[in-house]
C-alpha cells in the first residue's frame, strides 16, 4: 500500500468529502471478512474508492492466495489472477481517482506477475487486466448511478 496522507486538499474534503482511510484501518476492516478476501471469486465493490486503498489491499490478498496455489503453472496462475481482478469493483466521484486506482490496481498486478514469470509474461494477459480495471473502476456517483460530467448518463451506458 502507497504510504500517504489523508487529505489531498482542504478544498477536495470540502468540495467531496475526500478523505483517504488509512492502511491500518483498511487491513484491520478487510480482516474482518478475512474469508471473502481470501477467495479468489470473492466480488467487492467499493463506492467511494478514491485511489484504490481498499480494492489495492483486497487485490494483494487475492493474489497471494493465487500465488500459493498456482505459482508454478503460469497458465493457472493467469487464469486465476484475471478472476480475482475481474471481481473487483469501484466507483469514484472524481475522475482523477478513478483513473489512478485503475493504474494502482494495474501496476500492483503487473509487478506481482512480472515477479513470477519475468520474460515470459504474456501482453495479452496484461491487456485483459487493462480492459478489465478500465470496465471495473468507473467514474461516476454511486448515489445516483451518473457521471458528473454528464448528469443523465447512467453508468451502464459509460465506456
Amino acid at each position: 500500500m502507497e504510504n500517504q496522507g489523508q487529505v489531498k486538499s482542504k478544498k477536495r474534503v470540502t468540495d467531496h468529502g475526500e478523505v483517504y482511510t488509512n492502511e491500518r484501518e483498511v487491513k484491520a476492516m478487510l480482516d474482518l471478512v478475512k474469508d471473502e478476501t481470501e477467495r479468489i471469486e470473492s466480488r467487492f465493490l467499493e463506492p467511494a474508492c478514491g485511489n484504490g486503498n481498499f480494492l489495492a489491499e483486497v487485490l494483494e490478498r487475492k493474489l497471494n492466495v493465487v500465488d500459493s496455489r498456482y505459482k508454478r503453472s503460469q497458465f493457472q496462475w493467469e487464469r486465476y489472477s484475471v478472476l480475482s481482478v475481474s471481481s473487483i469493483y469501484g466507483v469514484d466521484i472524481l475522475e482523477d481517482n478513478a483513473e489512478e486506482c485503475r493504474n494502482r490496481l494495474f501496476n500492483l498486478y503487473k509487478s506481482r506477475y512480472s515477479s513470477h514469470f519475468k520474460d515470459k509474461c504474456q501482453e495479452d494477459c496484461l491487456r485483459s487486466i487493462r480492459f478489465l480495471l478500465n470496465r471495473n473502476i468507473l467514474w461516476g456517483d454511486a448515489l445516483d448511478f451518473t457521471n458528473p460530467v454528464t448528469v443523465s448518463t447512467p453508468f451502464s451506458r459509460q465506456v
